[in-house]
């Protein structure tokens, strides 16, 4: 008889760890991986938002360098009438040192555009396609930033086609 206490008592034991295993630490644990797996998912995209807010930062720190690096090549006259004159005067020496032959160079109105200005100089030459390519060159690695707005070159004399005529409008950039 005791014996068949033993295995009553036993069987119920079993019954009992059965029951708790399946009313209650089966759905805890249910509960707890979901709670797991939202709380991954949060992580992840805060993860992913600091690798890219890190790649903004770095892109920031780039474009303000060269943001600075642009405001360098500003002309920074303290006006516009010495600002003309600047251009003109960094284009008449751009051109010599290329060897063109220029016949006309004026400054034009200076065009106003938020807190930056377009300074405007026209021109008129001739040289060879070597003399203007050399010109073309040198406008590009300037230390003022300078942007051609119009160009046109013509053959001045059919016998010898090495010789052209161009005309250009060049602008500088200044800041107000």
């Amino acid at each position: 008889m005791n014996r068949n206490r033993y295995i009553l008592l036993a069987v119920a034991l079993v019954m009992t760890l059965l029951l708790f295993q399946t009313y209650v630490l089966t759905p805890k644990s249910e509960t707890m991986r979901e709670q797991i797996q939202s709380k991954s998912a949060t992580l992840q995209k805060y993860e992913t938002y600091m690798e890219g807010s890190s790649i903004t930062d770095t892109e920031i720190r780039t474009a303000s360098e060269e943001m600075k690096a642009v405001e360098k090549k500003l002309v920074k006259e303290s006006s516009e009438f010495l600002a003309a004159a600047r251009v003109q005067k960094e284009l008449s020496e751009l051109t010599q040192n290329a060897g063109l032959n220029i016949q006309t160079i004026r400054p034009l109105n200076t065009v106003k555009a938020k807190s930056f200005f377009f300074i405007p100089v026209y021109f008129e030459g001739s040289g060879t396609i070597k003399q203007i390519g050399d010109f073309l060159n040198d406008v590009e690695k300037h230390s003022v930033m300078l942007k051609i707005e119009k160009m046109s070159i013509n053959v001045t004399n059919m016998q010898n086609p090495r010789d052209l005529r161009f005309k250009m409008q060049i602008s500088g950039l200044g800041q107000l």
